[in-house]
């Protein structure tokens, strides 16, 4: 999998977490990397810090995906500084919220489907005809084990938002075959991103519990995830378009 050297890859929330993960991942192995994030900016500098300590390539962008207009200022940026794009691995998204779906308010649910869904479709279509024009390109999302099962009542915004990504990952799958850019998500069980300690109503006990019900006992680390995006944008993933891959202990 050391065949993504020299790829362009932009990587949206970067600054912690998966995110972070796979950005030094790939850059480790000798890809040019967009270190995307919101609003934690210590969080990236970290991030871009530990990828040029390892002599790696990679640039700082800031954009609030909320915000439709800063989407495409995102993709000009990375495509600025190096001149296309190969790989997108649309990891930002968030819970928003953890509470009864009955108390969901709509600017939360609003907020969940633009992030988590919406984001990653615009993206996609800014970044196509760079990959189209090269005939290949790999879109890696990053969606919830939780979607198999429908989520939790307290989550339900945040699961709708993952079910929609899945759904789009197939369509561009379809889209895609013809120019060899292959879409895939990922099914991220719980995985120790330290998201109970930034997820309102949700507590590190509670996490804790939840990684005991995966049948391997524990949650996950963000490297274990990092490890397939990685396989998905490389030649060994090359008849692989169209899955869904749970990274999830066996949730």
């Amino acid at each position: 999998m050391d065949d993504v050297q020299g790829k362009r890859v932009l990587v949206t929330g970067a600054s912690s977490g998966i995110g972070a993960a796979v950005a030094q991942l790939f850059a480790r192995k000798g890809a040019c990397v967009g270190v995307h994030y919101a609003h934690n900016r210590s969080g990236a500098e970290e991030v871009l810090a530990a990828i040029r300590a390892q002599q790696g390539e990679a640039v700082l962008l800031q954009c609030d995906l909320l915000q439709v207009e800063e989407r495409s200022r995102l993709v000009e940026q990375f495509v600025a500084r190096y001149g296309g794009v190969d790989v997108l691995v649309n990891n930002a998204g968030a819970a928003i919220s953890f509470q009864d779906f009955r108390q969901i308010t709509q600017e939360e649910w609003w907020q969940a489907m633009a992030l988590n869904a919406e984001a990653p479709l615009w993206l996609s279509r800014l970044v196509w005809s760079y990959m189209a024009q090269n005939h290949w390109g790999r879109i890696i999302n990053i969606s919830t084990a939780a979607v198999k099962f429908g989520g939790s009542p307290n989550g339900v915004h945040y699961v709708a938002a993952k079910a929609a990504l899945e759904g789009i990952t197939m369509a561009l799958a379809k889209a895609g075959a013809a120019s060899n850019i292959l879409v895939n998500a990922i099914r991220c069980g719980i995985i120790d991103t330290g998201i109970y300690k930034k997820l309102p109503g949700y507590t590190q006990e509670q996490f804790i519990q939840r990684g005991k019900k995966a049948f391997l006992g524990r949650a996950g680390t963000t490297d274990e995830v990092a490890g397939w995006v990685l396989f998905l944008a490389s030649s060994a993933a090359g008849y692989t378009t169209g899955e869904l891959i749970s990274v999830a202990g066996g949730d």
